[in-house]
C-alpha cells in the first residue's frame, strides 16, 4: 500500500481538502488524459521580504512538487484598506492572502472574505466569531533595527526619538497598527498599559503628539521588502522592521544592522480566502465555492506537522502558531527567537485592533497628510 494511502487511513481528515481540490482542478476529461492537463495555478498574496523565501521553501515548492499545482506569488501590503479598495473597484486579489488577524476579523464581518467552514478555527487571540474566515498561519515580530556601524550600544524606542543625540533618519511602517504602540512605548507607557491608553482619546492624542516630534525625520515603509530596501540603501540610522528582514538587509546590502528585541511587537498572521468581486459573482449573487476548495488544498498541506516543522526550522522568529511535533530542536539561546525574546515581546491585541483599526487608520491618514512642523536635520 502506498505511504500516502496509509497516512490517509490513519488520519483521513488531513487529506480531505487536498483530494477535493485536486478533483475540482481537473475536469472529467482530464482524468482520462491527465498528462495533457496543466492544473490551474493558485495565486497567493503575501507581503514579500524574507518571509516570502521561507514560505516558498517550506510550503509552496513542496506543495507544487506533490500536487503539480503551481503557486503564483503576488506581492501586496496585507492591509485592510487595500482589500477594501480592490473590492470596490471589482479587482481580484488572490486565491489566498496573508493578513494580520485583526484585519481578517474586520474583513470577514464586511463580507470580503469567505468562510472556511463551520469547523474552521478562530483566527488569533480574538474571541470574535468572525474568526471563521481565517486559519492561523504564523507569528512575525517587529523589532528596532539599528546601524551598528554608527551606534555601538543597542538603542531603545526612547533613543529612537532622540534625534539631537543621534541625528539621522528613522524608519517606521506607514500605518497605525504597530506604529502607535511604538510611539507610546517611546513615551514611557508600560507595555501592559498600551491598549488601555490607545482605547482612550487622551492616549491616542498622546501617541500622535509623540509621532509629531519625529515626523520630519521619518522614512515610511509599506511592507517587509520596503523595510529591507531602506536598510540596504543606508537611508536610515534606525528603523522598525520585521525581524527576519534585518539579516536579509545585511547580507544583500553589505550593511551591519542588528535587532533590538526588547519592547519588540509580536503579530499573529492568518491565511484567508478573498470573496469574488461583484463582477465575478453569479446572477444570484452567490460566490463560487471552488476557490475555498482549491485554497483548502494548500491550507491542508501547510497544516501538516512535518511542513510546519520545516518552516519553523527555516525561520524560528516567524514560527507557525500552534504545537509542533516533538523532537524539533529548541531555538538557540543566542539566536533570533529565544524563548525569552518571544516572551518579552508585546503581543498585539487583535480584539482591540478589530474594533479600532478603521477609526485609527482614518486619523493616521489625515495626520500623515499634514505638513511636519519642523525641518529634518542632516
Amino acid at each position: 500500500m502506498p505511504a500516502a494511502q496509509q497516512r490517509a487511513q490513519r488520519d483521513p481528515s488531513r487529506f480531505t481538502a487536498l483530494a477535493l481540490a485536486v478533483s475540482i482542478i481537473a475536469s472529467p476529461a482530464a482524468a482520462d488524459h491527465a498528462h495533457e492537463v496543466t492544473p490551474r495555478p493558485l495565486t497567493v498574496a503575501i507581503p514579500g521580504g524574507a518571509l516570502q523565501d521561507t514560505l516558498q521553501r517550506a510550503f509552496f515548492g513542496p506543495f507544487t512538487a506533490q500536487t503539480h499545482v503551481g503557486i503564483r506569488e503576488v506581492a501586496w501590503d496585507g492591509s485592510l484598506p487595500t482589500l477594501q479598495q480592490r473590492a470596490r473597484s471589482g479587482a481580484d486579489v488572490a486565491d489566498l492572502v496573508l493578513m494580520d488577524d485583526s484585519s481578517v476579523l474586520i474583513a470577514c464581518r464586511q463580507g470580503l472574505l469567505l468562510p472556511l467552514g463551520a469547523d474552521a478555527e478562530p483566527a488569533g487571540n480574538a474571541p470574535d466569531a468572525t474568526g471563521r474566515c481565517g486559519r492561523d498561519a504564523l507569528r512575525t515580530t517587529l523589532v528596532l533595527a539599528w546601524d551598528k556601524s554608527r551606534i555601538d550600544v543597542a538603542p531603545g524606542w526612547a533613543e529612537f526619538w532622540d534625534v539631537a543625540r543621534r541625528p539621522g533618519r528613522r524608519g517606521l511602517e506607514r500605518g497605525p497598527r504597530g506604529t502607535l504602540e511604538i510611539a507610546l512605548l517611546a513615551d514611557g507607557v508600560p507595555a501592559d498599559e498600551i491598549y488601555a491608553a490607545l482605547g482612550s482619546p487622551e492616549g491616542v492624542d498622546r501617541a500622535f503628539r509623540k509621532l509629531d516630534q519625529l515626523k520630519p525625520y521619518i522614512v515610511w515603509w509599506t511592507g517587509p521588502a520596503d523595510a529591507t530596501r531602506i536598510m540596504q540603501a543606508g537611508g536610515v540610522l534606525m528603523t522598525s522592521a520585521p525581524s527576519g528582514d534585518v539579516q536579509v538587509a545585511d547580507l544583500a546590502g553589505h550593511r551591519d544592522f542588528a535587532a533590538q528585541w526588547q519592547q519588540s511587537i509580536s503579530t499573529l498572521l492568518s491565511w484567508a480566502v478573498p470573496g469574488r468581486p461583484p463582477a465575478e459573482r453569479s446572477p444570484s449573487g452567490s460566490v463560487p465555492s471552488d476557490r475555498v476548495a482549491r485554497a483548502g488544498a494548500l491550507l491542508a498541506f501547510m497544516a501538516d506537522p512535518a511542513r510546519r516543522a520545516a518552516f519553523a526550522a527555516l525561520d524560528p522568529a516567524a514560527g507557525p502558531i500552534g504545537t509542533l511535533p516533538p523532537g524539533l530542536p529548541a531555538p538557540a539561546e543566542d539566536g533570533p527567537a529565544t524563548p525569552q525574546h518571544l516572551h518579552e515581546a508585546l503581543r498585539q491585541d487583535d480584539a482591540f485592533w478589530a474594533g479600532h483599526l478603521e477609526a485609527l487608520q482614518a486619523r493616521f491618514d489625515g495626520w500623515i497628510g499634514q505638513p511636519a512642523g519642523a525641518k529634518p536635520g542632516p
